[in-house]
């Protein structure tokens, strides 16, 4: 056998062996969720109680001028979302209806991305709900759902099954009640996720999801932590447990999502099943939960004892211009295994 032949077969087994010991991958995607604190219409829905604040007659002064700059705004940071390109994947809450989603979409067109919604109108008191937003370019939806909270008027939790490159994996969106509320109520949501939870790992324990949301509960919280039965070390997971992807953040007294009483709390989650954390299917990329935070979505107070916090669009009655939540998004990476 000459030199070459050698050489050429030698390359090719290296080549071989490489790639049969590295899980292969098509792609990645970007999965983010955010609070985008009360994206309403301006007219008044009569069967709907507690959506007159955002009207124009109202102390708010909710015009079609705000309306349109709050789309900007929050189109400004969508767009920044997985390194510039936008995410494949967004859950939203606070939303008030389907015409402002695709008023958002519009204002996304310079993403290049083709959004789909997901949506429907939940039984909120204010008229406000979870959705979806999905690059139909990149990923298919193949049927959606949702889960109502019997116990008590609150917002829907939706679910979501897509397919990426032939493999298949479930999206939740969440907003749980109020703080303000007791946490028997945000434990009462907890059960009923839990209860679809249970039912996808029995039905395949590998199964993989995402549980994405403002939980109104930190991650040690009852309803987070022993409600939906989840820890924040993907290496010591019991059967059945959760991987809550937030943690590390919780752990850290200077960061979060969301500022109260001059504190960083971490209210919003990127939870996943086990079978997000393996080599298989749709995985999570390990570490690449963080919150989506540049400067400009941040308000710096002129108090020295004050930390900087998420730039809201509205303080009481008080509208800024240059605000856009007061909750920063959270994202991760995910990546596609090919077959």
């Amino acid at each position: 056998m000459s030199d070459v032949i050698r050489v050429s077969v030698f390359v090719l087994l290296v080549v071989s062996t490489i790639s049969t010991s590295v899980p292969a991958f098509a792609e990645e995607l970007g999965m983010a969720f955010w609070n985008v604190e009360n994206l309403f219409d301006t007219v008044d829905d009569p069967e709907t109680q507690g959506d007159e604040e955002f009207t124009p007659s109202e102390a708010k002064e909710w015009t079609e001028t705000r309306l349109e700059l709050k789309l900007k705004n929050l189109a400004r940071v969508i767009s920044d979302m997985n390194s510039g390109r936008g995410p494949d994947v967004l859950g939203l809450c606070e939303i008030e209806n389907l015409d402002v989603l695709k008023l958002l979409v519009q204002h996304l067109a310079g993403t290049g991305r083709k959004y789909e919604i997901v949506h429907e109108d939940s039984p909120s008191y204010r008229g406000i709900d979870c959705a979806l937003l999905y690059d139909s370019k990149v990923v298919k939806l193949d049927r959606s759902r949702i889960h109502r909270i019997k116990q008590f008027a609150t917002r829907d939790i939706l679910e979501a099954r897509f397919t990426s490159s032939g493999l298949s994996f479930f999206v939740f969106v969440n907003h749980w009640p109020s703080r303000r509320n007791p946490e028997a109520d945000r434990m009462a949501v907890a059960s009923v996720l839990r209860e679809r939870v249970d039912e996808l790992l029995k039905n395949d324990p590998k199964v993989d999801f995402a549980i994405l949301g403002d939980l109104n509960d930190t991650p040690t919280n009852a309803s987070v932590s022993r409600g939906l039965r989840t820890w924040g070390n993907p290496d010591e997971l019991r059967p059945g447990v959760l991987f809550n992807s937030m943690w590390k953040l919780h752990q850290d007294s200077n960061a979060g999502t969301y500022v109260y009483q001059n504190k960083w709390d971490v209210l919003d989650h990127i939870i996943l099943s086990p079978g997000m954390l393996d080599d298989d299917g749709v995985s999570w990329v390990r570490d690449s939960s963080q919150v989506v935070k540049a400067d400009y979505q941040m308000f710096v107070p002129n108090s020295a004892t004050s930390i900087p916090r998420p730039s809201r669009s509205y303080l009481g009655p008080r509208f800024f211009g240059n605000g856009y939540s007061d909750h920063l998004p959270v994202e991760c990476r995910l990546r596609v295994h090919s077959r």
